[in-house]
């Protein structure tokens, strides 16, 4: 896998992993996961959950999969940063959240109404911000600007270790603890072991090209 192929991978795992955190799933995303080999692969509980395949969507949506994410995302686990680094563990919606200050550095601007979050250190809001910041990544990469992609890269960097890769896998283990649905424990997994496989792939990048 080349450059830009492993670069458009991380674009397109930010991205799944952003809509699987920031809303319940709907029919056609359902489909869309049941007809999808590869995605399956990452899935691997799912794979082996008979009921994800023989229920009907409709049932296994609104009786499995919705009454899962709530319990979870909406009423135990909440999947915001300023709750798992505050000492009184309140939702931070303010103009002096650290990671809105981020975005703003960074040219990245949320509108929360727009979403289910709260506020924007939500987690699939970060790795919203993370996708969007590999897709310039990718755009300097066809450009063969590679200044530009070593920047990018530095500031990648620096938010998971700021942020994202900060709280991120100690929230997605007590919520997969949580979780009850194979689909759900796949999906904190599969967040987890990507945040952590992503922020050490930047980490080596960024060591070798400072040994070229």
């Amino acid at each position: 896998m080349d450059k830009k192929q492993e670069t458009q991978a991380r674009v397109n795992m930010y991205g799944l992993l952003s809509r699987f955190l920031i809303e319940e799933i709907d029919e056609d995303t359902l489909k869309k996961i049941k007809s999808n080999p590869d995605l399956l692969e990452l899935l691997p509980k799912t794979k082996e959950w008979k009921a994800f395949f023989e229920k009907e969507p409709k049932k296994l949506i609104e009786e499995e999969l919705n009454v899962d994410f709530t319990t979870v995302f909406l009423l135990n686990v909440y999947p915001y940063e300023s709750v798992f680094m505050n000492d009184e563990g309140h939702i931070d919606p303010t103009v002096t959240n650290p990671t809105l200050i981020f975005y703003r550095e960074h040219g990245y601007m949320i509108d929360l109404n727009k979403t289910r979050a709260l506020s924007p250190d939500h987690i699939a809001i970060e790795m919203e911000f993370m996708m969007t910041l590999v897709q310039e990544e990718l755009e300097a990469i066809e450009k063969n600007d590679e200044q530009k992609v070593k920047d990018l890269r530095q500031i990648q960097k620096r938010f998971l270790e700021e942020h994202l890769a900060n709280w991120g896998p100690i929230y997605l283990m007590a919520a997969k603890d949580m979780a009850e649905t194979p689909f759900y424990q796949d999906v904190c997994e599969l967040a987890l072991e990507f945040i952590l496989s992503d922020y050490e792939y930047l980490v080596e990048t960024l060591e070798e090209e400072a040994a070229v």
